[in-house]
């Protein structure tokens, strides 16, 4: 089975290159303006960055699959579930959505892609999703903050458009310790599936997956009824 993994804002598909889970196809899915697509325009809408990724998938869908996101990646993961669906397309075995408020939920915060860059550089190092020696080297946060900024202009300015729940099973992940998306928040999850709902909380803040990985891909497995958890290895 195919995992589609989708990164938190700002982020490229290289976080997911070190996982490797006996049974599953590890997708990373680069979006345009990051990485290998450094050189492409980031996208700032939800039906934009929808339209990109459905393309480059659907010659992949040929096989069962999953769809995992992080974040940002989370609502990405439910709306591109949601816009297979309206398209007639393969539907996955299950979605994953880690460290996101379920998408009925009004987001509590202000927006954040408008922040001055300072202002902004201080929110990621409270989240303690970049790290300090990143922030700290201008040229290099000059060349992430085009891409970090379009992904949270399109977080910033998502609204939710109510539709019947998905077919497919849902396990939300999040963070012990994370202050910004609550246990309420991912409860939230289970009114968007009619079938199975887990829910699995891992030790850590909002970026916990850095530092639980293991963990974490042991879950997938279980929940996508893998019977070989203890033969993922840490990388």
């Amino acid at each position: 089975m195919r995992v589609f993994c989708f990164p938190h804002a700002g982020a490229g598909p290289s976080l997911f290159h070190s996982w490797h889970m006996p049974g599953l196809d590890i997708v990373p899915v680069g979006l345009p303006g990051r990485e290998r697509r450094f050189s492409e325009a980031p996208l700032r809408s939800m039906d934009a960055l929808l339209r990109d990724i459905i393309e480059r998938m659907e010659p992949m869908l040929d096989e069962p699959f999953s769809i995992m996101g992080h974040s940002m990646g989370a609502l990405l993961a439910f709306e591109l579930a949601r816009s297979l669906r309206s398209r007639g397309l393969a539907q996955p075995e299950r979605i994953f959505v880690s460290a996101f408020r379920a998408p009925h939920l009004p987001e509590r915060r202000p927006p954040l892609y408008k922040l001055p860059d300072p202002v902004l550089k201080a929110e990621l190092f409270r989240l303690d999703g970049t790290p300090a020696e990143v922030l700290r080297q201008p040229d290099l946060m000059e060349t992430l903050l085009p891409a970090l900024r379009a992904d949270l202009e399109v977080v910033d300015r998502y609204r939710y458009i109510a539709e019947p729940p998905l077919a497919c099973p849902v396990s939300c992940f999040g963070g012990l310790t994370d202050r910004r998306v609550t246990r309420p928040d991912l409860t939230g999850w289970r009114r968007h599936t009619n079938a199975d709902f887990r829910l699995r909380l891992f030790p850590g803040a909002h970026f916990y997956l850095y530092k639980t990985p293991v963990l974490v891909q042991r879950a997938i497995c279980v929940d996508l009824g893998l019977a070989v958890p203890n033969a993922v290895k840490a990388c």
